[in-house]
């Protein structure tokens, strides 16, 4: 079912269900008024008659018959005719005006303390009557029809009943024009997704005319198509540095196999010498193809975050670093409780600390500071050019200097990538006196 005719169903609903609700306490409400005043009358009445109650021959006539209703009910009047009478004496004889029928009877004992109102049907005609014990006449049962109140009624009903479907019908076509307005910018998101879905053109956009909730849809529809842009740009961008950067060490590779295949008359030398390219080029391949997949897949965030000591894991890391290359390292450090991912921190610090490895002077040592979320390394070697400083986070950007050098260019990259995860910056820094500050912050616990 579509959505335009859910809202115009629960509208006409919402509506029919109020409508009912009303109407049914509006016919409540005048029919206890209606029933009321028939109350009313037929309890002045059985006032009047217990008053007389203790004259007995102004009710009864010679032989015992009732005599008319003159004074004893009101007198003669035009109501008179449709009021009942009847009297069961003490001694169980029924007195009614003449041509009238029985009323029906009712038991004594219900009327001890109090007299009772029902509701009757005599011969076909629905009545409400009232029954009371008086002495010394006995039971007193007086009853009116309620012909009257009941073709009233069922007049109100049946108006109520029309007003009621013309207020639906109204609902439902007021619930069309709401549906058909309001779905109107959700119309044209759809045909947005739609012409996405259909072209793959990510560069869609939808007109924001307002500020309400259908608004705030196509802002994030906006933003969400910008995410998905600039995503796809990346996955492009990434994969033609990848190829290029692949094909270097490829290259390489295959010509150095060629030359050990083809040419007959190498010496053990020049062998080895091809032998020990061919294997730095496969290990730098293997290391471009690790980082490339470390990109391309953020498997760094699919680590639980936990509560972190930054500088514990600064420390593991240069402990490391200085086992592999025995460089002199120096480390600052003040205990720093973060939120984080362990194994993606510490693979940050270690791109840090091979970053400054590869550009620090021989011999000279690497400084490396770490305080309330922030950690530095820094070398003693040439510095960055200003021209580099904004692009050494670049993914397989190398500068001039940096060209002939090994490396892919991504270590960085992947630093920036853990580090924004984390919700934190990255930065570079040139002291005056040469070398390079390298590192990033994040928030501190």
């Amino acid at each position: 079912m579509k959505l335009r005719t859910r809202i115009v169903l629960i509208t006409a609903v919402a509506v029919a269900v109020t409508v009912v609700l009303v109407s049914a306490a509006a016919f409540l409400l005048a029919r206890r008024e209606l029933r009321s005043e028939v109350d009313e009358s037929l309890i002045e009445r059985a006032l009047v008659i217990q008053g007389l109650a203790d004259d007995a021959h102004r009710v009864m006539g010679e032989g015992g018959a009732m005599r008319p209703a003159i004074g004893l009910f009101g007198g003669r009047g035009p109501s008179f005719d449709t009021v009942y009478y009847q009297v069961t004496l003490l001694g169980g004889d029924v007195l009614i005006p003449e041509g009238q029928a029985l009323l029906p009877a009712v038991e004594e004992g219900d009327l001890t303390n109090q007299a009772v109102l029902s509701d009757e049907n005599v011969d076909g005609v629905h009545m409400r009557m009232i029954s009371f014990l008086s002495v010394p006449l006995g039971l007193v049962q007086i009853a009116r029809p309620l012909t009257e109140v009941d073709a009233t009624l069922a007049g109100f009903a049946i108006a109520l009943s029309f007003i009621g479907l013309i207020g639906v019908l109204l609902a439902a076509g007021a619930g069309m024009l709401v549906a058909r307005s309001a779905l109107k910018p959700i119309d044209g998101l759809t045909e947005a997704a739609e012409h996405v879905a259909e072209t793959q053109d990510l560069a869609a956009r939808i007109d924001v005319v307002s500020n309400d909730e259908i608004g705030r849809l196509a802002r994030n529809f906006n933003a969400m198509l910008s995410a998905l842009e600039e995503s796809r740009s990346q996955q492009q961008r990434l994969v033609r540095d990848a190829g290029h950067e692949l094909r270097t060490p490829l290259t390489a590779l295959r010509t150095n196999i060629e030359l050990l295949g083809r040419t007959k008359n190498l010496s053990d030398d020049q062998r080895l010498e091809l032998i020990t390219a061919a294997e730095a080029e496969v290990m730098d391949l293997s290391v471009l193809v690790g980082e490339v997949v470390d990109v391309a897949s953020d498997r760094y965030t699919e680590e639980p975050v936990e509560e972190l000591l930054l500088d514990d894991i600064v420390e593991g890391s240069v402990e490391r670093a200085t086992r592999r290359t025995s460089m002199d390292i120096e480390v600052a450090s003040e205990p720093s409780p973060v939120h984080g991912r362990s194994v993606a921190l510490a693979r940050a610090v270690d791109n840090l600390l091979d970053n400054a490895l590869k550009w620090g002077a021989d011999g000279e040592r690497i400084e490396v500071a770490v305080a309330e979320g922030r950690v530095s390394v820094r070398d003693h070697g040439p510095g960055i050019d200003e021209a580099d400083r904004g692009h050494v986070f670049d993914r397989f950007y190398r500068s001039a200097s940096a060209r002939s050098m090994p490396g892919s260019g991504l270590g960085l990259s992947i630093v920036q990538q853990i580090v924004e995860a984390h919700g934190g910056t990255v930065f570079v820094e040139t002291p005056d006196d040469a070398g390079a500050i390298v590192g990033f912050e994040i928030p501190s616990t």
